[in-house]
């Protein structure tokens, strides 16, 4: 290839080869800095002790809010928050409630380069359950138990565009006996509980607005 002819071709192929890097390098996401995340949920929980509610009440939709801190494209730290309306047709109760406060770590996977952001999480929730207006030794007793439990849980973020990202996981909280009081008072009865919950909604990066 003489002089001339590379003169003029090398400049067409870096036009041609610059827009395909830059589109290649571009942002798709991020983890970084505060976010906020608005979610609804289904919740499932298993319960010996409580084998009749268990079985008659065992699912239930709800919402929630969270709140995160990125360190960097893998730390983060978060705290959350999600209430669910149990299904309560089969159980003669005026109303069952659970009630969820967790707070943990989640890491973060693949680069600001994908859309697409798997993660995983650990941290320690407060759950409490609560029946109200039911049969516990007379017909109109409140029920609750509380105790603290294992948050474990995984899911994806995609970022439809920054800083908005759809969310969908699953989160598991095991161990611990919660402690029962009906009507206020402890019982010395402790009940196994296990709840876990799927969800989905949208995250907004704050520091990318």
């Amino acid at each position: 290839m003489n002089l001339h002819r590379f003169a003029i071709l090398f400049p067409l192929v870096l036009l041609t080869i610059t827009p395909l890097v830059g589109q290649t390098i571009r942002q798709r996401s991020t983890t970084e800095g505060i976010s906020i995340t608005l979610q609804g949920h289904v919740l499932g929980w298993s319960s010996d002790y409580f084998q009749y509610l268990d079985e008659n009440a065992g699912s239930g939709l709800g919402y929630g809010g969270r709140i995160g801190y990125g360190f960097n494209q893998r730390l983060e730290l978060f705290a959350q928050y999600d209430h669910t309306g149990m299904k309560k047709d089969n159980i003669d109760a005026k109303s069952f409630t659970f009630a969820n406060a967790t707070g943990g770590v989640r890491f973060n996977f693949s680069a600001t380069t994908h859309a697409l952001r798997p993660f995983a999480e650990l941290g320690y929730a407060y759950r409490s359950g609560k029946v109200e207006q039911t049969f516990v030794f007379t017909a109109n007793d409140n029920l609750q138990f509380k105790a603290g439990a294992l948050h474990i849980g995984a899911g994806l973020n995609y970022f439809v565009a920054l800083p908005v990202a759809i969310t969908l996981n699953g989160a598991l909280q095991v161990g611990g006996k919660s402690a029962i009081a009906v009507n206020g008072s402890d019982l010395t009865d402790k009940a196994d509980v296990t709840t876990f919950r799927i969800s989905a909604g949208v995250v907004f990066y704050l520091s990318e607005l």
